[in-house]
């Protein structure tokens, strides 16, 4: 049977949290022990390599030669502001604004939120969710607002409540997950509104999720509301009624909304999925061989309404790895395609590599080989990466004293 995502390595790395334990030893390993479970710590790795028109910086180091449009350097600030976590290797790049908090992530997924900040999700007591958003002050500098929201979500004992937390762009929801503990992969995907739960469906292997207007996209193990388990993809499920008039994410005999159904299969886990602001989608999944391949699906093909499609090979690799963002071309640069990889043979998280890419003529088509696109400062960090509305990178991850930076990452 296939499994629905990689085995939890140690750092800060992205999956589901075991209800009722605490978040520094919140692990998963139970629920991926099933089937290729080294293989899927492994196989979820460099997903983002390849970089357009890699070239020597200035200390005559290869690095990633950057997408995602331009900025002209004003308000780039010192390296040394975010360099206890990252130094960024390619010298096109520099930080325009850093800020810290100090709420635990800890394994959770960071995502961009409709508040204008990074949000996660953690588990609560009693089968609740806790939905932290993160609001960035005034000015380039300083300390990200905390604002805490508990939902009544009802994830069973013994389950694995999701990594991530997704502001959908349609009828106001928010979508979360809870998976069961091993050897089962049935869970259920969980729509919030206003702080409680406005629908919830059955699902296998529910793992990571992205978001087009009216699309839900996420790699899974089954469609919407079917609990049998089966192939590893990337499946879709459309928005159906209206707000406040029977939204839902199922046709109920409503011709105008598609199914729940796969875009395409592949490989033999889930793994990461993420979308542009463009519309791109782009996801990655791990085979039992110890590869992993990475797709890319134009807007025009993943849009509402399309259907199946198998999507664009983007790259081929080894290993493991969570951490996937996209900034979309723009400007008439070409996008950036951002990965952390892990270690094929230890799984440590290791440094972000990048792809650039191109979405001309309905196809998305990879621009380069793979370049490192930063430098930790601590070997094995794992690091959260995420796109914000602007097309800007936003790099997070742990200070050595204790809390959370983030770096806010643009093209000079």
């Amino acid at each position: 049977m296939a499994s629905a995502g990689p085995e939890r390595t140690t750092g800060a790395m992205t999956g589901p949290q075991r209800r009722g334990s605490s978040e520094a030893t919140m692990r998963w390993d139970g629920w991926i022990q099933q089937g290729r479970t080294n293989l899927a710590a492994a196989a979820l790795c460099a997903a983002t390599a390849l970089a357009a028109g890699c070239g020597d910086d200035a200390d005559g180091n290869a690095g990633a030669s950057s997408g995602g449009g331009g900025h002209d350097g004003a308000g780039c600030l010192d390296a040394g502001s975010h360099d206890a976590l990252f130094s960024l290797v390619d010298p096109a790049w520099c930080a325009v604004a850093v800020y810290q908090t100090d709420e635990d992530i800890g394994f959770a997924s960071v995502t961009w939120g409709r508040h204008g900040g990074p949000m996660f999700v953690r588990s609560d007591a009693g089968g609740a969710a806790e939905i932290v958003r993160l609001t960035p002050p005034d000015g380039a500098t300083g300390d990200l607002t905390a604002t805490r929201e508990e939902v009544d979500a009802g994830v069973p004992a013994d389950a694995f409540l999701g990594g991530q937390a997704v502001d959908l762009p349609f009828f106001g929801w928010t979508a979360i997950s809870w998976t069961s503990a091993f050897p089962e992969t049935l869970g259920e995907l969980i729509l919030i509104e206003d702080r409680a739960v406005a629908q919830r469906y059955e699902v296998n292997g529910f793992f990571m999720a992205a978001a087009v207007e009216g699309r839900l996209l996420y790699t899974g193990l089954s469609p919407l509301g079917d609990p049998t388990a089966g192939s590893s993809g990337l499946y879709a499920a459309e928005s159906c009624g209206a707000a406040g008039q029977d939204a839902r994410l199922v046709p109920e005999g409503d011709a105008s909304c598609a199914a729940p159904a796969a875009v395409a299969t592949w490989g033999d886990n889930a793994g990461p999925v993420t979308a542009d602001r463009r519309g791109n989608v782009f996801a990655v999944l791990p085979s039992a061989d110890g590869s992993q391949q990475a797709r890319g699906f134009a807007a025009g093909t993943i849009a509402r309404g399309a259907g199946p499609t198998e999507g664009d090979a983007v790259f081929t690799l080894p290993g493991g790895g969570m951490g996937l963002a996209a900034l979309a071309p723009e400007q008439g640069a070409p996008g950036l395609l951002v990965f952390q990889p892990t270690d094929p043979a230890t799984y440590e998280a290791l440094a972000p590599v990048a792809v650039a890419f191109r979405d001309d003529g309905g196809r998305v088509q990879a621009d380069g080989d793979p370049a490192p696109l930063l430098d930790l400062a601590t070997a094995g960090t794992s690091i959260s990466l995420v796109a914000d509305e602007a097309n800007r990178l936003w790099i997070g991850g742990p200070l050595p004293g204790g809390g959370t930076l983030f770096a806010i990452a643009v093209r000079r």
